[in-house]
């Protein structure tokens, strides 16, 4: 069976991004129409290298598998394996939030509750690792760009080889509105990305995934977002946050670049956190022979579909 077929069955998908179309728009100006071919010959060279970076890069658990690239015709795909529960964004807001509100929709204790988070906290950290380790930055990472397999495991995708990363930070800031709470001061104000760039976007995330969903300076222009910026002004601590991984999520904030943690720090602490979560939260069941579940079903109102995490 050919990727084609598979895709055709929805057994694979491809990456939206993907996509480059055949047709130009209409260009009236021959000084346009150069520009513009120039332009989609390097967004074409650009998926190329993309999808060859794809097609070595190393399986892991965090990332979301790619099963092939089709770059016969245009439009070029990668076609990565489906993931059928969502984004994490998703998850958070369908299981933990009120629709009329910020209060928790489920009645999960709030140690255990804390112990979820952590545990999607440090899948994304091991995976934002492995990509510093392949030479990879993700300038769009948030929640809504990790993925919840079957067992609760977090996946990432969008993210682009170094030497790319720059045209897509370029694409990102020419939205009509870009998501400038999750990016780096160096970002939004010089255009720049490295690796402690990508530090700052995952604190933001920290913070998503402990405000349980929220968006991170609900209801500011662009223009606030960018003055509290410049004023130095960090998001508060989310209600559900413990105060040693509300530090560390500011440290990822940090103004001062090379202050910022690295993400084999990160990881270290996020896992230290991890452990201590489970000793305490065993202590406390007391060898209680009653299972901990996780639920991953998506209608949060149903008894079924339960996803069984070792604790």
């Amino acid at each position: 069976m050919t990727l084609r077929d598979q895709r055709a069955q929805g057994h694979i998908r491809p990456l939206p991004l993907a996509m480059i179309s055949r047709e130009l728009p209409p260009i009236y100006d021959q000084t346009d129409m150069i520009n513009d071919e120039n332009a989609r010959m390097k967004e074409i060279l650009n998926f190329r290298a993309l999808a060859k970076n794809a097609t070595i890069m190393p399986r892991h658990q965090n990332i979301v598998d790619v099963l092939g690239v089709s770059l016969e015709d245009v439009p070029y795909f990668i076609y990565q394996e489906y993931i059928e529960y969502g984004t994490l964004k998703d998850f958070l807001m369908r299981n933990y939030q009120e629709s009329s509100g910020g209060s928790s929709k489920r009645d999960t204790p709030d140690h255990e509750k804390t112990l979820h988070l952590t545990m999607f906290a440090a899948d994304i950290c091991e995976g934002m690792l492995f990509l510093k380790r392949q030479n990879c930055h993700h300038p769009g990472l948030a929640a809504r760009k990790v993925l919840l397999s079957p067992s609760g495991r977090c996946k990432l995708y969008d993210f682009w080889p170094v030497d790319l990363a720059q045209e897509r930070v370029k694409q990102i800031l020419d939205k009509k509105l870009p998501p400038l709470a999750w990016l780096a001061p160096e970002t939004v104000f010089l255009g720049h990305f490295m690796e402690k760039s990508d530090i700052w976007n995952f604190g933001v995330v920290l913070w998503e995934i402990y405000s349980l969903g929220e968006i991170p300076f609900g209801g500011l222009t662009c223009a606030e977002i960018e003055s509290k910026l410049r004023n130095k002004e960090s998001l508060d601590q989310p209600l559900t946050c413990p105060g040693g991984i509300f530090g560390h999520m500011l440290a990822t904030w940090n103004s001062a670049i090379d202050e910022r943690p690295t993400f084999e720090h990160l990881n270290l602490t996020l896992s230290s956190f991890l452990y201590d979560m489970r000793e305490s939260l065993n202590d406390e069941k007391d060898n209680s022979e009653q299972p901990n579940y996780f639920r991953l079903d998506k209608d949060s109102s149903s008894s079924d579909d339960y996803i069984e995490h070792i604790i």
